[in-house]
Parts: C-alpha cells; sequence; structure tokens
C-alpha cells in the first residue's frame, strides 16, 4: 500500500455502507462532491486569503489606471511591471496550497480507479491475458468459491507465477519507483523473475449510457461533480 493508499480501506467502508442505499453512478458524484469540499476546504485554510484580497485589489487599481487615456508611457510601463509583479505573488502564495489541497483528490482518485475501474468478466468468460516477454503465456483461471488467479506458463506448460486477483486490476508489474505513492492492490512482481508485466483485459465499468464510449467511466461523473462543487464553493464564500 502506497501513501496516496492510505485512506483506501475507510473509503471502501464508506463506500459499502453508501451501497446499501445508492446507486455506483450516484456514489460517484457523492464522492466528486465530497472531493471538492475537502480540497476547497484546506485550500481555504492554508492560503492567506487576506493578503490575496489585497493583491486582487491592487491588480484592478493597476488596470484601470491602465485604461486612463490621459495616463504617460512611463506610468504604463510601471504599472505593467507592477501588475505583473503582482501576479507573479499571486502565483507564488498560491502554489503550495493548491498542491496540498490537490493531495486529498489524488486519494480519491487512486481509490475510485480501482474500486470502480474494472470488473471481471461475466461467468463462463476469460479475460485475455498478455505477458512480457511473450516467451511466457497467461492464463485466466476462474473459480466459483474464491477469486479468480492468473497462471504465468513457460513454453513448457510450467507455472512459473500464480497471481491470485481479490480486485479487478488490469496490471501487475514489478515495484516501480513510485509504488510508494501509489500501491497496486495485487502486489508485485519478483524484482529478480523472468517475467516483467502482466497485463489483462479486463472489461471496463459503465456508468453513462449516452456520449462516446470514452465518456462513460467513472472520470466523468467524479470530475464533473468534483468541478461543479468546487466553483459553488468558490464563489459561495469567495474563496480566491
Amino acid at each position: 500500500m502506497g501513501l496516496l493508499d492510505l485512506p483506501s480501506p475507510a473509503l471502501s467502508w464508506l463506500d459499502a455502507s453508501l451501497a446499501t442505499a445508492l446507486p455506483s453512478t450516484a456514489r460517484i458524484v457523492i464522492w466528486g462532491t465530497v472531493g471538492a469540499a475537502v480540497s476547497m476546504s484546506l485550500y481555504w485554510l492554508l492560503s492567506p486569503q487576506q493578503q490575496l484580497a489585497r493583491i486582487a485589489i491592487g491588480e484592478r487599481r493597476l488596470k484601470m489606471a491602465m485604461r486612463d487615456g490621459g495616463a504617460e508611457m512611463a506610468d504604463d510601463l510601471a504599472s505593467a511591471g507592477r501588475l505583473l509583479w503582482l501576479a507573479i505573488t499571486r502565483i507564488g502564495l498560491m502554489l503550495v496550497p493548491a498542491l496540498v489541497s490537490a493531495v486529498p483528490v489524488v486519494c480519491l482518485m487512486t481509490w475510485l480507479h480501482t474500486h470502480y475501474g474494472h470488473e471481471f468478466p461475466p461467468p463462463g468468460q476469460k479475460a485475455s491475458i498478455r505477458v512480457e516477454p511473450a516467451a511466457f503465456e497467461g492464463r485466466w483461471i476462474a473459480h466459483e468459491d474464491r477469486a479468480p488467479r492468473v497462471d504465468v506458463v513457460d513454453d513448457r506448460g510450467i507455472v512459473v507465477h500464480s497471481v491470485s486477483m481479490p480486485a479487478p486490476v488490469p496490471l501487475i508489474h514489478k515495484r516501480v519507483w513510485w509504488s510508494f505513492l501509489i500501491g497496486n492492490p495485487l502486489g508485485y512482481l519478483p524484482s529478480a523473475g523472468s517475467v516483467e508485466r502482466i497485463e489483462i483485459n479486463l472489461p471496463e465499468r459503465r456508468y453513462l449510457f449516452v456520449g462516446p464510449e470514452w465518456i462513460r467511466g467513472w472520470e466523468a461523473p467524479f470530475m464533473t461533480a468534483l468541478l461543479v462543487g468546487s466553483v459553488l464553493l468558490k464563489l459561495s464564500f469567495r474563496i480566491r
């Protein structure tokens, strides 16, 4: 489990509780709204709102002065330089709070990708598997009473690696440098092993039934709720 996966057990428990009363799409919208509320609240707490408000007032005054037709060229250049400095200062004040406030959203998206991204094939169907190197073959082994698994066999038909799949995760690989941030729920392939990568062609879950295929996953309802919620909170509380 990576650092960004730490909230996952709590999120899964809450989602299971909501599942008793709400369908999947509604829960995704709720998570987008929660992400907006937590992210904007964190940004509001960490950012110097009063200083940003003063900068905004200064920017408006400078823009009005530059629109004054009677101002001389030297004054316009000085105002433009001051305006540029205020803009750079504003970005500097907003940068760290914006990055920190994005962490809850990234945690949510990491969890949603695993929880809502894919599903297992229907009973009686198998998932196609691609293994790297191509000298190995992947086999989908389904069970009625427990989680399916993937067996990797060599050219002699000997199983060289077997992975149980308690969650529908389409990719298994060796540990990489970012694994301390985002972990693979299925674990990792042995670093000294011959198998580099296992890709499992799992069906993608669909939550919308209109529009192009790429917009029907969990991303569209989540991002819509996140953006709408963030804009409404920003306008309602005048967050800068």
